[in-house]
């Protein structure tokens, strides 16, 4: 019995001992993808000036320059990820980390990751077959070298190593290049997470997952529609969250890396999504003190000036507040921003909307990760005069098949089946050609391989003309349909939309959200952007037409497209313009 006892005080004596080594306060974060994540930009002298110790990189792999072994843990200069890699994503999310936590907590980042990589190959049932396909590909030569050609496995045994220091805090993705608009990567991306998360017994609530976005097409960037995917991703992996990639300027010399800046730019970004989810302030933690590289990059020097505006009454715009900062380069930071308003102004969101009549100054201000704060003002009218909003879709060239290009948007409810519904809506193109729409039910368990869904009320299809058009479809809802499609694949060019509306036949609730596009607020809009649509909110000249109250012979305050106020008490049918929005008169 004694001899037990011994050995059990032991056993518990070496348990303590192996438990002592894993400290809670050292947190690590798994990172995993293709380029962007290994890095492709060389780094800058004020790279790697000077790294904080605080902030570690296990190393995946063996390092030549500098001396590197695999398994061990270093101070994490560049390069990061690979011998092959460069400046990329991971350094600036550890450096704003380290610098946003308090002193006790380190942090750590375990990165695998190659250049040109599908997603697959982070796959441990699929990459084999993967690596079948093409043996000879870039990729699969940098797996073999340096992760013995199995790079999910080399990511699952590094953070084993991991684990016996500190705790696995979240998972870092970038990739989607070579799945480009692959409408099934989500499911992939799903399958990998939670396979990580088994082979190491973690949690999702406690292990989120960060996917950054693709260089965007006003960078220069070629992938950009995939951004469209990722932006589906937390509704596949509720504990899944998109770093925005907008404004993260490329390297201007292929379509797919970013910039040095970019780079920054961008790890800052994971690093503040992350200090989000946990519910921590994005700033600099009080006792640490900002090197001088690091302090350039996060301080404001001031925001760009922003032009006074004229607004119509009920309208709303975004407010696009740019910030200087002190290392000379620039961010938008307008959902940052606070803003001071007159009483005729409400602000949401970067968003201000105009609720009444007025003129006066407003104010937005933004404090910056040292704590420093900027502002700028601006005056903003408001009147009941003012153009009219348009929705503008362009489709490039035209398509092969009427689903190749679209304009769809999310209704704030779904339809009843069973109940009748009627969809009204201005359209017109310049080139004509035939529109139709289709109801339908995003959420059907029918879905094809493209996301899409077999469930599709296939309605009638009209004839665009190059002047507005008030179309109708009526009919009765086969499925609880949550979004309405137009389809319009055959026509090139330009395609416009105004007051789009969705209603139960004999009530008044409308089911479309800014279907007069009165706000710039697109969130439910959508079109196919891989397929090389965009869409955008123009203003058409109807300006300088009053409000009126139209009476029951219109008389008064009734325009026609040309601006000529309408004389004729009963006037014919068509469409007019009243306080400067369209009216359709049958």
């Amino acid at each position: 019995m004694r001899r037990l006892f011994i050995l059990g005080a032991f056993l518990m004596t070496l348990s303590s001992s192996v438990n002592a080594e894993v400290d809670p306060h050292f947190h690590i974060y798994l990172c995993f993808g293709q380029s962007n994540m290994e890095g492709n930009a060389q780094w800058e002298s004020i790279d790697n000036q000077y790294v904080d110790p605080r902030f570690q990189m296990l190393a995946t792999t063996n390092f030549d320059n500098p001396k590197r072994t695999m398994g061990n843990w270093y101070t994490a200069f560049c390069p990061i990820v690979s011998p092959m890699g460069k400046l990329g994503v991971t350094d600036y999310f550890g450096r704003t980390m380290v610098a946003a936590m308090p002193s006790e907590v380190s942090i750590g980042v375990v990165a695998v990751a190659m250049g040109g990589a599908p997603i697959e190959m982070f796959d441990k049932d699929l990459y084999q077959a993967k690596i079948a396909e093409d043996p000879s590909a870039w990729h699969v030569t940098l797996a073999n070298w340096y992760y013995g050609g199995n790079p999910y496995g080399r990511l699952i045994q590094m953070a084993k190593k991991a684990q016996e220091k500190g705790v696995i805090k979240g998972i870092l993705l970038h990739q989607g290049e070579s799945n480009n608009t692959q409408q099934d990567w989500p499911q992939k991306v799903k399958k990998i997470y939670q396979d990580i998360l088994a082979d190491l017994g973690l949690n999702a609530e406690d292990v989120p997952l960060f996917a950054g976005e693709t260089e965007y097409q006003e960078e220069g960037g070629a992938c950009w529609g995939h951004n469209a995917v990722i932006a589906k991703l937390p509704q596949v992996i509720p504990t899944a969250h998109v770093v925005s990639a907008k404004g993260c300027p490329g390297n201007g010399q292929d379509a797919f890396h970013f910039s040095p800046t970019g780079y920054r730019m961008l790890g800052k970004r994971y690093a503040y999504k992350a200090l989000e989810v946990m519910g921590l302030a994005k700033r600099v933690d009080p006792e640490y003190t900002l090197p001088d590289n690091l302090s350039k990059f996060l301080m404001v020097d001031r925001l760009e000036d922003v032009a006074d505006m004229v607004m119509r009454k009920g309208s709303s715009k975004s407010i696009s507040i740019n910030a200087v900062f002190a290392d000379g380069h620039r961010e938008d930071v307008s959902s940052e921003v606070v803003f001071q308003l007159p009483d005729f102004l409400t602000a949401e969101d970067g968003r201000i909307t105009a609720v009444e009549e007025g003129s006066g100054l407003v104010t937005a201000s933004f404090t910056d990760f040292t704590g420093s704060e900027r502002s700028v003002s601006f005056m903003v009218e408001s009147s009941l005069q003012g153009n009219n909003h348009i929705l503008m879709v362009n489709n490039g060239n035209a398509g092969q098949n009427a689903w190749d290009k679209q304009c769809n948007t999310t209704l704030n409810a779904s339809m009843t089946v069973g109940k009748t519904y009627v969809v009204k809506a201005l359209i017109r193109a310049d080139r004509g050609g035939d529109c139709a729409l289709w109801p339908i039910w995003t959420s059907s368990p029918n879905k094809n391989q493209w996301g899409g869904s077999t469930d599709v009320q296939y309605l009638a299809s009209y004839r665009l003309t190059s002047s507005f058009q008030e179309y109708t479809w009526e009919f009765t809802a086969q499925y609880p349909n949550d979004k309405i499609q137009f389809a319009f694949g055959l026509i090139g060019g330009k395609v416009y939309f105004d007051d789009v509306s969705c209603k139960e036949k004999n009530t008044d609730t409308e089911m479309v959200v800014n279907g007069n596009f009165e706000s710039d607020d697109l969130s439910k809009w959508e079109i196919i952007s891989w397929a090389g649509q965009t869409m955008t909110i123009i203003e058409e000249e109807t300006s300088g037409i009053h409000a009126a109250t139209l009476g029951v012979k219109y008389a008064k305050g009734l325009y026609d497209l040309s601006g000529r106020k309408v004389l004729s008490g009963h006037p014919k049918p068509g469409v007019y313009v009243s306080d400067g929005r369209k009216v359709v008169l049958r």
